[in-house]
Parts: structure tokens; sequence; C-alpha cells
């Protein structure tokens, strides 16, 4: 009986020849909200997380601080890393001075224990001498083969007066993350080649790439949690920034459901009117008030639901022809070619509930309305035969 009312509902608003239109925009909209907000999300998300795993791929997901602690301390860390089976690598980073012919630029150089670990984004690269960013490479206008001074400030000899240290290496590899803060600055080289440098056997640094929980739960057993650093913590203005960018997403779809809600006020109030005499037929028909008036109010609800849940399905379905098809529409100028994709359940989630919030909020404004405005059947059914 209920499914059949509801049919009937459904045919009026859809197929019948004196269907209102604005209701029928209404209930397009909320599909059309619902799978723009999973489409942009889902591209969104893509755009950031690509982003984000470029920057993690080359400075891992977490630093270990070590530059203060004893040989002994940093040998049980390291000892414990090994026992969680972590990818890390210990690494001395210094800030340099880094010169090409006339061609002069400061460089973070990492200097990495490549016997240990070699990360994924340098195990292709010739890693003899130095691996130059390749933005940096370009500003020191260098090219395999070119011999590199490398001059630390923070380091000197006393020959009559202080002069800082200097040593001399070639440039074997670039590596080009296509992130402009990261190859303008950023080189690699081996660990031994920069502990001659400042003639000390130490590391300042151990760089962790994976199992960040699992190192989490080791630093806290030892109490040693102070000393992690992870890449959202160090990179904290960029992760704030990206935050804004969903939120401010977020601000102007909800302005947007807020106008459907309008419309969809308008649409029930309009529908409600041109139903009320078959309302009056049901309840003629054995039905009681309160369970009519229930009929009308759950179907309101069921509309909103399905067409929601119509755009969140259209939107996954039209993000996995993007991903599976490799679909090339960005300029040449652009890092992702093809639209990249990722999305969570949350995000799905979230897609759905928040033009369907609106909608279940105007929708029950509208049944209260249309309540109070008709009280009674038998005034519509006198209406009728008058």
């Amino acid at each position: 009986m209920q499914f059949r009312i509801f049919l009937y509902f459904f045919k009026y608003i859809f197929g019948s020849k004196t269907r209102q239109k604005l209701i029928f925009l209404a209930v397009f909209g909320l599909l059309i909200s619902s799978f723009s907000l999973t489409v942009l999300q889902g591209v969104m998300g893509g755009l950031q997380n690509g982003l984000v795993q470029r920057s993690k791929k080359v400075l891992g997901e977490a630093v270990i601080n070590v530059d203060r602690l004893e040989d002994n301390e940093i040998k049980s860390i390291v000892e414990g890393l090994n026992h969680y089976q972590v990818p890390f690598v210990s690494e001395l980073e210094l800030e340099l001075m880094i010169q090409n012919e006339k061609y002069i630029y400061p460089t973070i150089v990492h200097g990495f224990d490549y016997k240990a670990y070699v990360p994924e984004f340098l195990r292709l690269r010739d890693k003899t001498h130095f691996v130059l960013g390749s933005e940096l490479g370009r500003k020191l206008r260098g090219f395999f083969g070119s011999e590199l001074i490398l001059t630390s400030p923070a380091h000197v000899d006393f020959v009559i007066q202080e002069i800082p240290r200097q040593s001399v290496s070639a440039i074997s590899d670039f590596y080009s993350s296509e992130l402009p803060e990261i190859d303008s600055i950023h080189s690699w080289i081996r660990l031994s080649f920069l502990q001659n440098l400042i003639r000390k056997r130490k590391i300042n640094k151990i760089r962790i790439y994976d199992k960040l929980n699992e190192v989490k739960e080791f630093l806290n057993s030892v109490q040693k949690s102070n000393l992690l650093s992870t890449w959202n913590d160090e990179h904290a203005t960029l992760v704030w920034a990206l935050n804004l960018e969903t939120n401010v997403m977020l601000f102007l779809f909800v302005g947007m459901s807020f106008l459907i809600g309008i419309c969809i006020t308008s649409g029930f109030l309009i529908f409600f009117n041109k139903v009320k005499i078959d309302l009056t037929s049901f309840w003629i028909l054995g039905l009681s008030k309160k369970k009519v008036l229930k009929l009308i109010y759950h179907f309101g609800h069921l509309i909103s639901f399905l067409f929601c849940l119509l755009g969140v399905i259209s939107g996954v379905l039209f993000l996995w022809l993007i991903k599976h098809n490799n679909i090339v529409i960005m300029p040449d100028e652009f890092i992702e070619r093809n639209l990249p994709v990722h999305f969570s359940v949350t995000q799905i989630l979230l897609s759905f509930f928040v033009p369907y919030i609106f909608a279940l909020i105007f929708t029950h404004f509208t049944f209260n309305t249309f309540k109070r405005e008709n009280q009674s059947f038998i005034s519509i059914m006198k209406k009728i035969i008058s």
C-alpha cells in the first residue's frame, strides 16, 4: 500500500502532464549538488594527495632529530627501528654553499648512508657523486660531470685566520620531484663525503619513509617521542592551506545546498497543495489523518534521499571512469596531465550528507507549514463539493 502511494507520487512529479517544474528542478538540484561535491572532492583530493606524496617520497614521512644524542643512544634507536623493520636512512643534513664556476647558490645537502638503505626516489640514480635537484642544477648551469665546490661556513680551519672548509665533487645525476621547493635547493650525496668535510663521524637525522605508527610506538616506549617530527609538523603551513582550500569548497557547497533548500520549500509547498485532494481521498478510503500526513512526510524524505544517493553514485562512477581511462585533458604546463583521483569513504559520506541534511531541514519546515495551513480534510471536502 505504502509503496503504491509513493509510486503514485513519483509518477505525479515526473510523469504527470501537470507536474510542477520547481520541485522537478529542486530534486535534480540535489542530484547535481551531491554529484558535483563528489567529483570535486575526488579531483581536488587527487591533486592534493599527489603533491603530498611527491614531497613525502623525497622528505619521508617523518624525521627523528638525533643531533644532541650520544652515539650509544643513536645506536639503540637504529636497532629498534631495524627490529620493527622500518625503512629509514641515517643522514647528516647540512646547509652549504655550492659553486659551479661563477654560479653560487645555497643548498641543503643530505648525506645518506646508502649501504644501509636507499630511498626509492634515488634507487635508479647514479649516486657515485652528487645528485642535484633539477632546478638547482639549472641555476648552477651544471651538467653531468660538472665539478662542484662545496663550502661550509659553519666549519672553519684556522690558517692565519678562519677559513671555511671546502670540498670538491662532481655531478653524477639529477632528480626532479616536480616540486620547486625541493628541486631548487636540495641535493644528495653519500654520508662519508659530508663526514669528511666536517671531520666528524656523526649523523643528525634519521629519516623515516614508512611505518610511521610503528615508529611512534617504539619512540613512546623508549620515551623519545619528542625527537620525532612528522611531515605534517614540518609543513604545517601547507597542511593548513590545503585544509583551508577544502573548507572553502565545502562552504560554497553549503551555500549552494541552502539555495536548493529554498527551491525545495517552494516546490514541496506547491506539490503538497496539488495532492491534498488525493490525500483527502486516502483519508476517505480509511487511512487515518496521522497516517496520511506521515506518508507525505516520509515521501519528502525519500525523494531527497534517493536523489542525493543517485548523485553520489553517479559521481563515484564518473571518477572511476576518469581514473581508469587516463583521459589527458590538462595542458603541457601541468604536472598531472590527466585528472588525478583520490577520495575516501569520509568524503563520499560528506558528499551525501551535506545536501541531504539541508533537504531534510527544508522538507521538515515545508511539511510543518502545510500541516499548519491545512487543519482538516473535511474543509477540503467542503471546498470540493461547493
